[in-house]
């Protein structure tokens, strides 16, 4: 399993917060989408899962017709984190008006209504984990997903993810056999 974040937007590129949005890919996320797929070679693709919002589904999309691969799911399990409030801002902007620090699963903003806890993130990932072992067990995929979902399935299978950047289409390549899970390929920024 290829667990990879979606490219870039205009506003990945504004460095706003914006998990619930449904911003498109800008060109450059769509040349990153590219990249993505030529830098899989040596192995063989059954299918892509990709989150339901517009920067995931235009990502998959780029990847299905390089690699001739079937988009087999489009769900909101794989979706971001609701940030809430704090859509729409930068951090610096978050930081100067909450005196908060943002990361992706930054746990301080969860006193604020409206924002996704971070366990519920984790419940998301170990569902889609279950449901991926149903649906497609043996099966080589690809996720396309978001910045929030992707360290939730690191820090899950590999380790903790502090001060690790989780670029656009950056990637990390999981094993599934059994009950066991093996590290493949640690996260790669393309």
């Amino acid at each position: 399993m290829v667990v990879a974040r979606h490219g870039q937007t205009d506003s990945n590129a504004r460095g706003l917060w914006i998990g619930n949005g449904n911003d498109p890919l800008n060109s450059t996320g769509i040349e990153q989408s590219a990249v993505l797929a030529n830098s899989l070679p040596g192995y063989k693709f059954d299918m892509i899962i990709s989150s339901d919002k517009l920067r995931s589904i235009q990502t998959a999309d780029i990847i299905t017709k390089i690699l001739k691969i079937p988009v087999a799911m489009r769900t909101g399990l794989i979706r971001d984190r609701d940030y809430g409030r704090f859509e729409g801002f930068t951090s610096d902007q978050i930081m100067k008006e909450y005196g908060v620090k943002m990361s992706s699963l930054s746990r301080e903003i969860e006193v604020f209504a409206s924002v996704e806890p971070v366990q519920s993130v984790f419940e998301r990932a170990k569902r889609f984990v279950r449901l991926y072992s149903q649906l497609f067990n043996g099966k080589n995929v690809i996720v396309i997903t978001h910045g929030a979902f992707m360290r939730a399935m690191y820090e899950m299978f590999v380790g903790r993810s502090d001060g690790i950047r989780f670029a656009n289409c950056s990637r990390f390549i999981l094993g599934f056999e059994g009950e066991g899970v093996s590290v493949l390929s640690d996260l790669i920024n393309l």
